[in-house]
């Protein structure tokens, strides 16, 4: 019981219980924190998740439960949405293993992208099948395959990489043969290969131009005939397809004979190449004025493509059985870093490959 007294003691009591309340709130305060039966108070002082950075929308090929046939699951198309970080899975009946993406010819897309990344909406994508070397035309409004392009007689394509020209002509890279394939959209046709084989690759995943389009890259992913062969790099001529020199050394040698590199893309401005290898989980940066690798960069369990922003700030990555093995995800890249620095989960699907973006 307090006592009386004169006013200074009285103000030293006060004083005194003030701290005893305060700390008394505290203890109080904590407790309810971390022992009571409801702890949504500690979720609600958490830190929200950082966003991701850039903008726009991911196109991601989804290529199902299996590489090279039509498998069971999802299959078709991921949409992914930068800023929230929502995904849509577009299942599409007739696609048939898709490893390829690419705008509809038509879209406007930034320069030094080879038309991957796209600056306006896009009105449409085509997805390029490893299974039957079909490609399909996807219209983005409907959610449908609007239109069905066949491989030439007897041609052993199987698409995995689908890149663009300066002139607009697409090339289709094939796992099944490692050639190179033009594909005449207007009229419907996949053509001649113009360029690999013989010597030059047996299975590639994509081509990459450089020196303002007089020379290109293929990536050699294995040999299924050698399969103790590391997976290189072949420079070659544009156009002819004469090989200049072979990158050595790109990925290691596969037990089996697996695939080695994915598909590979160059920052806007030419100077670095960055190949996805799939067996080590990283993605292997060379530069292009020696064609030297300057270092191999941690990315996720089975990176499979990459695709850069306009201003070749960031990139983005389509990783297959991350952060599970039935799930695949996109890892965001800073570019100046060469780090990852984001990742958006959940594409619900063990294997993708083709990535495309569209900044608007």
């Amino acid at each position: 019981m307090l006592q009386q007294g004169d006013g200074k003691n009285r103000g030293g009591d006060i004083k005194y219980f003030a701290i005893i309340a305060a700390a008394l709130g505290a203890v109080l305060l904590l407790a309810a924190g971390c022992g009571s039966a409801n702890p949504t108070s500690v979720a609600s002082i958490t830190s929200p998740i950082p966003p991701v950075p850039g903008k726009g929308k991911l196109y991601v090929a989804v290529t199902g439960t299996s590489d090279l046939q039509a498998g069971s699951g999802n299959m078709g198309l991921a949409i992914v949405d930068i800023a929230t970080r929502h995904v849509e899975m577009v299942n599409l009946p007739a696609a048939k293993a898709p490893h390829g993406i690419a705008f509809t010819p038509g879209t406007r897309t930034a320069p030094g992208s080879q038309g991957r990344t796209a600056l306006e909406a896009p009105a449409g994508v085509l997805l390029g099948d490893a299974q039957d070397g079909r490609v399909l035309q996807v219209d983005l409004a409907s959610r449908s395959v609007t239109r069905t392009i066949k491989p030439p007689p007897n041609a052993k394509l199987s698409i995995c990489g689908m890149d663009t020209f300066t002139d607009g002509t697409i090339y289709l890279s094939s796992m099944a043969d490692g050639m190179v394939y033009p594909l005449d959209f207007k009229a419907g046709r996949i053509g001649a290969p113009v360029a690999g084989g013989d010597g030059v690759s047996s299975s590639i995943c994509s081509i990459v131009w450089v020196n303002g389009g007089k020379a290109a890259y293929i990536d050699n992913m294995f040999d299924p005939d050698h399969p103790e062969t590391a997976g290189y790099l072949a420079k070659i001529q544009w156009p002819g397809g004469r090989l200049i020199k072979k990158v050595e050394d790109v990925t290691r040698p596969a037990p089996g004979g697996e695939s080695l590199s994915h598909q590979m893309a160059a920052t806007p401005d030419g100077k670095y190449l960055y190949v996805a290898d799939s067996i080590d989980g990283k993605l292997v940066k060379i530069d292009t004025t020696n064609d030297q690798i300057i270092k191999s960069v941690p990315a996720g369990k089975e990176p499979r493509s990459i695709v850069f922003s306009a201003d070749g700030r960031l990139a983005y990555i389509a990783v297959c059985h991350e952060p599970v093995d039935n799930e695949s995800s996109v890892f965001v890249y800073d570019v100046k870093k060469d780090e990852v620095v984001a990742r958006i989960p959940a594409i619900p699907a063990p294997l993708v490959c083709g990535i495309v973006l569209a900044e608007t």
